[in-house]
């Protein structure tokens, strides 16, 4: 297999996985958009009505957006509003951590707390790595 055809593979694989988490997170908010707004009011950042109307909207974003890197289609404007949404949530969670604040961050449904600030910022950061490549990969 040539260089070429591998870094396309590489990419096309990345592309799915990295919409498919998107698509999978979207899809787990939507089945419970009330726990999604408990998270959302944890950080203290937005009052009502803007937590709830975040609670009900971002996570069909999340799965437009992951469709669209997903299929190709409009790829570089999924990547674009992921990639946007990955560095807000992580402003937002060093903004709790600083504060001191006990947050859920609900990026894959429910409120088990099972994922702490710094694995959140660990996986938000690795997330963004992808994304990153993923828009600089296809410039070239």
């Amino acid at each position: 297999m040539k260089q070429g055809a591998a870094m396309r593979w590489v990419r096309e694989v990345l592309a799915w996985i990295f919409g498919g988490v998107f698509i999978w997170s979207g899809w787990v908010k939507v089945q419970d958009p009330a726990q999604f707004l408990v998270n959302i009011r944890s950080f203290h950042l937005l009052p009502d009505p803007f937590a709830a109307w975040l609670a009900l909207l971002l996570p069909w974003l999340e799965i437009f957006a992951g469709l669209c890197v997903l299929t190709g289609w409009l790829r570089r404007g999924g990547l674009l509003i992921l990639n946007a949404a990955l560095v807000v949530f992580a402003i937002a969670l060093i903004s709790a951590w600083a504060r001191g604040l006990d947050v859920e961050c609900g990026c894959f449904g429910g409120g088990k707390g099972t994922t702490t600030i710094v694995e959140a910022l660990v996986r938000d950061a690795v997330l963004l790595a992808v994304g990153a490549w993923l828009m600089l990969a296809r410039r070239k």
